[in-house]
């Protein structure tokens, strides 16, 4: 077992005060104190943050109970965990149906992230590993995951990340991705690997979008009639993903 990470105690206590509402539905400062072997001031500094965060808040007669905020947090785990269970299948049939590797694409702040993947049984592939950080401006399936955050945060992704990037040619990559979002797949060529083709479509839980299904391969197989069928299986694939979601309980019976 790992020791305790350094230098990070103070938001360690923080963390052991939001969870001791696991086995309690409400707790006073006092209480907190007792819990967690601090002092009552060191306490209220804690309750005062997760309340600046929205995270608990008053309940009367000095109780803390947690907010909607905390519920939200656990329904966006609930559906991402979900998402990757029932997605599996759906990349092997993509796989199968394809002969290309598929991905499942999710974002994680200003970063995309390949979550599953089945590849190729080809002799030439794609190949990457689950965990595998991407930019959120390259690639079909991470501009499809930027594309759906909003022309402003959008820019302000293009500040942070891709500063090069000046005056029209912001505004020419915010219309292309907006012109991309009213296809049904999204294409790229070459973004991430030289030589590589990727096609890819949303996921939509309750209106948003929560993922990306992607199929990527070498260019010189993905073109022509098999660049518009690989297209048509994924963006159909997504639609039945994003079904079978819509239909089923995110959270724990």
């Amino acid at each position: 077992m790992s020791g305790k990470t350094p230098g990070v105690d103070s938001a360690r206590r923080v963390l052991n005060v939001l969870m001791l509402f696991e086995e309690r539905p409400s707790l006073t400062v006092e209480e907190i104190a007792s819990l967690v072997e601090i002092s009552i001031p060191s306490a209220y500094r804690y309750v005062s943050l997760l309340r600046e965060l929205a995270l608990v808040a008053e309940a009367g007669g000095g109780q803390y109970v947690l907010t909607t905020r905390v519920l939200a947090l656990a329904q966006s785990v609930n559906t991402s965990t979900h998402l990757r269970l029932e997605g599996e299948a759906v990349l092997e049939e993509l796989r199968q149906s394809t002969g290309e590797t598929a991905l499942l694409i999710e974002r994680s702040g200003d970063y995309a992230t390949c979550t599953a993947i089945r590849e190729s049984d080809m002799t030439v592939r794609i190949s990457y590993a689950p965990g595998e950080i991407l930019p959120l401006h390259r690639g079909a399936g991470a501009k499809l995951l930027l594309a759906s955050q909003g022309e402003n945060w959008i820019r302000r992704y293009l500040t942070r990340m891709v500063p090069s990037l000046q005056g029209e040619q912001v505004d020419n990559f915010v219309g292309a991705l907006q012109v991309q979002q009213q296809q049904p797949f999204t294409i790229s060529r070459a973004e991430l690997d030289d030589g590589v083709c990727a096609v890819a479509a949303p996921v939509v839980v309750g209106g948003q979008v929560v993922a990306a299904l992607s199929v990527a391969g070498p260019q010189y197989r993905i073109q022509h009639d098999a660049l518009e069928t690989i297209g048509k299986r994924v963006h159909q694939a997504a639609i039945d993903l994003s079904a079978s979601l819509n239909r089923s309980p995110v959270t724990e019976p």
